[in-house]
């Protein structure tokens, strides 16, 4: 047997190109020892004990080795890019700019744009505390809170734009699905709350957060997939991801606001226009608040939403179908436990073991990331499969 270099197909000796992807095939001795070789050792591993990341792989329901590949999100950041290629990244979507199925890259994608989002809104958060700490004009303020939960949102957000290789899903679409999107699951999940009550972060009140965020979310995931067209993979991670950076924005967003309605509550004291704002602990408080949630954002409700839209996408498609109906489907149940489940290790009094160092958090985003990667991986196949008939 020949295994095909990138996409570790199986192939019969003397082929030429391989079966699945249609890539040319290496069919020298050299090639076909090092497969072989490549073969024994991953008989070998799965004799030894498949490990977590191969569990959680074939959980997902990947039907390839898991090649995480994580290394091509950032491969890309440091070098120079000009403006027209920025632009060529917002305009995909249209009518005009949508490619075709056959001109689609099959290959890994080498997102950088995220990062230059992130500079230009980190940019604009440090003239606003400008603003407000050294001038101490309090007309900044909300801004400098508004931009500052929307930074790592909504420059994750841009990560999965580049990723969806189908270039199917246009910028004004998104910021549709992350203004609209993010404010109806903040409602759903708030009427949810409402007949189900509040309770204290307990294991028990913990996973029934996650139950509920995760549900307020992929409600109106499903509502703008349905909208969408022709459904993906890929592009279900990014419709999921809009909704859930808006949610992670917005909720952000009130969270910095707290010190402030604290520090008017007890001191009685509202600066008027000009006025000199002395509230040194109120800053220092907003920005531990932005600045802590935006450094959990990119393993938080962002990738929650995105692996839920992948799984109304994969019962889609067994389905023939995208309705309500799919919230009982066993293929959705299936990859939708995972982020209601790290939800709820996320806010459950394990948290705080490691809490200084942030511990678990860190851990869940890893957990978290390697489910993404593994669905890009999937969705890259997507493409492969498709476009090769």
């Amino acid at each position: 047997m020949i295994y095909c270099n990138y996409c570790e197909h199986q192939n019969q000796e003397g082929a030429a190109f391989c079966g699945n992807c249609g890539k040319p095939l290496n069919t020298n001795k050299n090639q076909r020892a090092t497969s072989e070789s490549c073969q024994q050792s991953r008989s070998k591993a799965s004799a030894n004990g498949k490990s977590w990341v191969d569990s959680l792989n074939d959980y997902v329901g990947n039907d390839r080795p898991a090649d995480l590949n994580w290394k091509v999100l950032f491969t890309d950041v440091f070098k120079k890019h000009s403006v027209e290629e920025a632009e060529d990244i917002f305009i995909c979507g249209t009518h005009s700019t949508t490619p075709s199925a056959y001109e689609v890259s099959k290959e890994w994608p080498h997102p950088w744009l995220y990062s230059r989002v992130f500079l230009m809104f980190g940019i604009a958060f440090a003239l606003l505390w400008v603003c407000c700490d050294m001038f101490g004009n309090p007309n900044a303020l909300p801004g400098m809170i508004v931009v500052g939960a929307f930074t790592v949102p909504l420059s994750t957000m841009i990560l999965f734009l580049e990723v969806n290789a189908w270039k199917n899903v246009s910028l004004y679409k998104v910021i549709q699905t992350f203004l609209v999107g993010g404010c109806a699951s903040l409602v759903i999940t708030l009427f949810l709350f409402s007949i189900v009550g509040s309770h204290e972060l307990d294991f028990f009140g913990a996973f029934l957060t996650g139950v509920v965020e995760e549900i307020g979310k992929v409600v109106i995931v499903c509502w703008f997939l349905r909208r969408l067209g022709k459904l993906s993979i890929l592009s279900g991670l990014l419709i999921g991801a809009s909704v859930g950076a808006g949610f992670a924005a917005f909720e952000s967003a009130g969270y910095a606001l707290q010190p402030v309605i604290s520090f008017f509550q007890n001191s009685g004291y509202y600066a008027a226009y000009g006025q000199q704002l002395d509230a040194s602990a109120m800053m220092e408080a907003i920005n531990q608040s932005i600045f802590l949630r935006g450094f959990l954002t990119p393993g938080g409700h962002v990738t929650w939403a995105a692996i839920s839209g992948t799984a109304l996408v994969i019962a889609a498609k067994a389905k023939g179908k995208i309705d309500t109906s799919l919230f009982t489907d066993s293929k959705f149940l299936r990859l939708f436990l995972i982020p209601v489940v790290l939800h709820g290790i996320w806010d459950s009094p394990l948290s705080s073991i490691g809490a200084d160092i942030y511990m678990v958090p860190v851990a869940l985003t890893v957990v978290v990331w390697v489910v993404v990667l593994i669905l890009i991986n999937m969705g890259l196949t997507e493409v492969s499969r498709i476009t090769n008939r």
